[in-house]
């Protein structure tokens, strides 16, 4: 018998129309049964997540966004009991090592800066996809870290 993994559930955040519509196609382009949900702003992708029934498998992030940045999104979900076990890869065109040493002191999985050629977005993308595909991980739902309520 032969089992296949469930689809990659992504949520992409980025206030950039045109951003959002080259990288949903390439996501597509890479794994053709990912699931992706995106979400315009930072305050909309926090809402999406503590609604969201099944958390997504992986959310890639913008930092540049007016209102909540990504590395304010990223704070508060690593913050959020519920969502901190989410792998949070920063997606962005900020080549700043201010940017990426912060998205990573804050808990970032990843940070991957945008490529300018759609091929290597394709490429970046799909290695990526990949990757958490890869990854098993339990339903964020029955994990408790064997740290937590623990000092150490």
């Amino acid at each position: 018998m032969v089992t296949y993994a469930p689809a990659l559930r992504v949520l992409f955040v980025d206030d950039d129309p045109d951003h959002a519509v080259l990288i949903t196609r390439a996501i597509k382009e890479s794994d053709k049964t990912a699931e992706i949900q995106t979400a315009s702003d930072g305050t909309e992708a926090l809402a999406l997540l503590r609604s969201a029934e099944d958390a997504p498998d992986l959310v890639l992030l913008d930092i540049n966004m007016p209102g909540l940045s990504g590395l304010d999104v990223l704070a508060r979900i690593k913050e959020d009991a519920a969502l901190r076990r989410l792998p949070v890869v920063m997606l962005t065109s900020s080549e700043l090592s201010s940017d990426i040493a912060r998205a990573y002191e804050l808990g970032a999985s990843g940070y991957i800066s945008k490529p300018s050629l759609v091929h290597d977005l394709r490429a970046v993308l799909g290695n990526t996809l990949l990757y958490w595909s890869a990854m098993k991980r339990a339903p964020l739902r029955y994990v408790q870290p064997v740290w937590e309520g623990k000092d150490l």
